[in-house]
């Protein structure tokens, strides 16, 4: 029987953990992704964060249960394994109506750079998803953040949660 089964918090294994999650992730996402490589000359391209790209649900959210749940969780209210166990927690896609007021491109570029914070002396980060993720892969998460985010008010207004 594990620590964490018992109702106790060990923050060694909780580091731990985290640097497993992260570290497969990143390896994940580095072992298998093609990047696409283009044909245009130099400086004819737009930057991808002004480019729009209609993401995908369904790729989303594989996506999201690969990489995304074990701090943001199952159904987006930041309360993942890894998640409620970390300071500052990850963000909740349902809840925090200030964050999901932002807009799409403004997300994109969230998820792209990824989360940089220092809290009490303690960096807490969420990782730059552009090493991992091609553009479109970024944009079907979002697509999939942004489903999470209405059915979760769905299930609110019905009194589920």
């Amino acid at each position: 029987m594990c620590a964490a089964s018992r109702g106790e918090f060990n923050p060694k294994e909780i580091l731990k953990s985290l640097a497993l999650v992260f570290g497969a992730a990143f390896l994940l996402g580095c072992s298998g992704g093609e990047k696409q490589a283009s044909n245009s000359a130099p400086g004819t391209l737009k930057p991808a964060a002004t480019v729009k790209m209609t993401g995908n649900i369904e790729n989303g959210k594989a996506i999201y249960e690969r990489y995304c749940h074990f701090c943001h969780g199952k159904k987006g209210y930041g309360d993942g394994p890894v998640g409620v166990a970390i300071t500052p927690h990850p963000a909740d896609f349902v809840n925090d109506a200030k964050r999901m007021s932002k807009t799409d491109e403004e997300l994109f570029k969230s998820v792209t750079e990824g989360v940089h914070r220092t809290i009490g002396g303690e960096e807490m980060a969420m990782p730059r998803w552009q090493d991992i993720l091609s553009p479109q892969e970024r944009w079907d998460v979002l697509a999939y953040i942004r489903h999470l985010n209405g059915e979760g008010l769905k299930e609110q207004r019905a009194g589920k949660k």
